[in-house]
């Protein structure tokens, strides 16, 4: 009888020591927080000494991601160092419009550092709008896109670029956001041809008949 209670009470005393262990004694605290990616100082709600097993790390992330310049945030603790590691990724800006920044899927953020050089600027009567030229930006390759400085966004839905070439600054009317893949063979055509090299204008809102200026 007695071996059996012991056989019974033994696993109850165990999870009660571990419990304790974990949940209540000095044991297994926080001993650092490690906060890796953020370019500016955020409060994880945790402070150094607090019990590792009562965070929890879907919050705290939860918390970062809510943040609007935040796109992920894992959260990680180390029973053995005590420390608690929160990895950040910050959102890419392409763009800007307002003085605040779009990351390619669209996302409208406050940049944490300094403003990148190389920021496309949007020009448009309000954010919704400003999304058409996210759009078309997503939709270029790197050699138009790295060139490219402004999108103007007309309230038809037509777009206009302003991109340098060289010393030229070149206007292009791109027309609606669609025949991307074609217009831009189009424009990189038209560049080409030697007797354009002093044009600053180019219409590809149709591009099966250009017109250059």
């Amino acid at each position: 009888m007695r071996r059996r209670f012991s056989l019974i009470a033994l696993p109850i005393l165990i999870v009660i020591g571990a419990t304790y262990a974990l949940g209540y004694s000095s044991l297994f605290t926080i001993s650092s927080i490690e906060i890796i990616g953020a370019r500016t100082t955020v409060n994880p709600g945790i402070v150094e000494g607090e019990k590792l097993a009562r965070i929890q790390p879907r919050v705290i992330a939860t918390k970062f991601e809510n943040l609007a310049w935040v796109k992920k945030a894992e959260v990680s603790r180390d029973w053995i160092s005590g420390r608690v590691t929160i990895r950040i990724l910050d959102r890419t800006p392409v763009a800007m419009f307002n003085g605040k920044a779009f990351d390619a899927e669209g996302n409208s953020f406050q940049l944490q550092s300094d403003k990148p050089s190389n920021l496309v600027q949007i020009q448009a009567i309000d954010a919704e709008s400003a999304l058409k030229a996210v759009d078309l930006l997503s939709s270029l390759d790197s050699q138009l896109s790295q060139t490219l400085q402004l999108i103007k966004v007309q309230g038809s839905g037509s777009l206009d670029l302003q991109l340098a070439q060289g010393e030229r600054i070149l206007e292009v009317k791109w027309g609606i956001n669609g025949e991307n893949e074609l217009k831009t063979r189009v424009y990189k055509a038209i560049l080409a041809l030697p007797e354009n090299n002093k044009i600053t204008k180019i219409d590809v809102s149709a591009p099966h008949a250009p017109i250059v200026k």
